[in-house]
């Protein structure tokens, strides 16, 4: 059922896994929601990026690396019928011809393949980025995607995607989940109402693109194990012996006690193998 969007709401997209924003639809029967948009998805695409000549299937719930931005999936994304490669929509989105505005930024982005700077949000070069010409603002395709609104557990609220401090108090320079101190010139998560900050990496941290009490086919266990998120009990891991913080993967049975981390069980290409600039 189509409904409108009347201010906090805590659900996520099961499509784009982004919190939902305006129109969505939901089920009536399951906590199951797509915004509008995502649910009028064209279930074949073509991709001027995307090298392969074959066009693109609109395909879901297959746990996947992004071509692009080198996130982890298990969302709606676009696979190619030929290389049979995958594109988590944000990206496919964002790499659509046109300009882009970002983040209140005043002029429009354009997507470079080849541009060499520095990232506005991370501070790290860039071999490919969205530029702005007018006034040299770089960001690159995986902080361009990065969400504009999260949740944690650090905060009842949502937290916004933000680039600059409102205050000149030295304690808004720190993390409020790691406790470590932040660099004024990277993007961080804040709460203007509970005046929370955070880093990128401790708010989103390595798999906060999986899609949580989906189930995952792991063949060495006899029955399917369901992804979720550890918050604050953490059961040993069967694998490794030490605590399930975080993402792990949970047997569907509730008479077998059967968890594990990801990582341990996930196959390497499923592993993040890198971090989110803190």
């Amino acid at each position: 059922m189509l409904s409108p969007f009347v201010g906090r709401y805590e659900n996520r997209c099961d499509g784009c896994l982004l919190p939902i924003s305006g129109p969505f639809y939901s089920c009536s029967f399951c906590a199951f929601f797509l915004h509008k948009a995502c649910a009028e998805l064209p279930k074949m695409k073509d991709v001027w990026h995307h090298l392969c000549p074959e066009p693109l299937a609109l395909v879901s719930d297959k746990a996947f690396e992004c071509l692009e931005c080198l996130n982890l999936y298990n969302a709606f994304a676009y696979e190619c019928c030929g290389c049979e490669t995958k594109i988590c929509l944000p990206c496919v989105i964002a790499l659509t011809p046109g300009a882009r505005t970002y983040l209140k930024h005043e002029h429009p982005l354009f997507y470079y393949r080849e541009h060499k700077g520095k990232c506005n949000a991370c501070g790290n070069a860039t071999r490919s980025a969205f530029w702005c010409k007018d006034c040299n603002f770089v960001l690159h395709m995986e902080c361009f995607s990065l969400p504009i609104t999260a949740h944690h557990k650090c905060d009842e609220h949502l937290l916004s995607l933000t680039d600059h401090n409102d205050n000149s108090y030295s304690e808004s320079y720190y993390c409020d989940i790691c406790e470590k101190i932040r660099d004024l010139n990277r993007w961080f998560y804040r709460c203007a109402t509970c005046d929370t900050s955070a880093h990128v990496g401790c708010v989103l941290g390595n798999y906060s693109f999986l899609k949580h009490r989906s189930i995952y086919e792991e063949k060495d266990h006899p029955h399917p194990l369901v992804i979720v998120k550890k918050k604050y009990y953490y059961p040993d891991c069967d694998e490794c012996g030490k605590p399930c913080e975080d993402v792990a993967l949970e047997c569907s049975k509730p008479e077998c006690k059967y968890i594990v981390h990801w990582d341990c069980v996930a196959p390497n290409y499923l592993q993040s193998w890198w971090e989110w600039c803190m």
